[in-house]
């Protein structure tokens, strides 16, 4: 059987989205979905804040001034988030769970998406002046500072991608990607072609540009997907961390390319709170390694020139 490759893929739901996980093996790795798909299911035991009694959910209902224990996931999560919170300044913060849970999103968007009785709550968020949470690499712990709850969602996402993606490469899936909901990475030596949807909702079964990507992370976030009507006002997901509200910025969608999909998915929504015109400078600054697509709500597209970086091919 050596050189004969076996073809590999498992589509699942998990997270709130469509997980995907696709490539070659020179072994036959049948059988092993289901023990992605628990593994999933594990990871949202631990940091998903819409189950009631996950590790995330423990850690935001405990004391302040106290040393919580956390589990090794989560505090890789945390750790990592806070790390980007620094890197971009703030607009990126992991400190916001009530801050969204005031505006209505206290269950999936799935739960909420169709609802009409939506309802937000006052709450006003200030930015600490000092740090909201002291974490404890030595004994996998944390002692939090603030009231403010955590909401990990789109880092978590991405970091599963990232990890799911080393599983099943350490047991020999070769030229693979694994997708979930948008967040992806592609890694092997066949070049894959993945596309990004079009901004707008009612057209989301249609890409509007295509690449060709061989080795990378790659995450888009958009104001006009996840987003819910309470009472007259249209409010989104993406929040921008020094204030708690949502991004008033005239891009509507943002796609970032970058060594890892944590990063990739941290980015996206970060060039969400940016201007248009401000969006590719930033990143070009601030994170010169990784590319960039934005599109603004005229329908108007830039793109950074770091996209040769990651990409051989465009169709548009």
């Amino acid at each position: 059987m050596n050189g004969i490759y076996f073809q590999f893929k498992a589509m699942f739901r998990a997270m709130d989205t469509e997980v995907e996980i696709a490539g070659t093996s020179l072994t036959d790795l049948k059988g092993i979905e289901t023990e992605l798909e628990a593994w999933f299911d594990q990871f949202e035991n631990i940091c998903s804040r819409f189950r009631d009694n996950s590790e995330l959910s423990n850690l935001n209902q405990s004391p302040k001034k106290t040393v919580i224990f956390t589990h090794p996931i989560l505090y890789d999560v945390l750790q990592m988030a806070v790390n980007y919170m620094y890197k971009t300044d703030y607009y990126f913060n992991p400190f916001l769970g009530s801050a969204i849970k005031a505006l209505g999103y206290n269950k999936t968007f799935t739960e909420i998406r169709d609802c009409m009785d939506v309802k937000k709550v006052s709450y006003q968020y200030e930015l600490p002046v000092t740090e909201s949470i002291i974490l404890l690499p030595e004994l996998c712990g944390v002692i939090k500072e603030s009231d403010d709850e955590i909401d990990l969602g789109g880092i978590a996402k991405g970091w599963s991608v990232d990890r799911i993606s080393e599983k099943v490469r350490t047991l020999g899936l070769q030229n693979g990607i694994v997708n979930a909901g948008g967040d992806l990475f592609v890694w092997g030596d066949h070049e894959q072609t993945i596309g990004i949807s079009h901004p707008n909702p009612e057209f989301f079964d249609m890409d509007i540009i295509q690449f060709t990507l061989r080795n990378g992370g790659v995450a888009t976030s958009n104001t006009l997907y996840r987003s819910w009507t309470v009472g007259e006002d249209r409010i989104h997901h993406i929040l921008n961390g020094k204030n708690g509200k949502s991004s008033q910025s005239d891009i509507v969608q943002a796609t970032v390319f970058s060594m890892s999909t944590t990063e990739a998915d941290v980015l996206a929504k970060v060039l969400c709170l940016h201007s248009f015109e401000d969006a590719v400078p930033w990143l070009a600054k601030h994170f010169p390694h990784a590319a960039c697509v934005v599109i603004n709500q005229n329908g108007q597209i830039a793109i950074s020139k770091t996209l040769n970086n990651y990409v051989s091919k465009v169709v548009m």
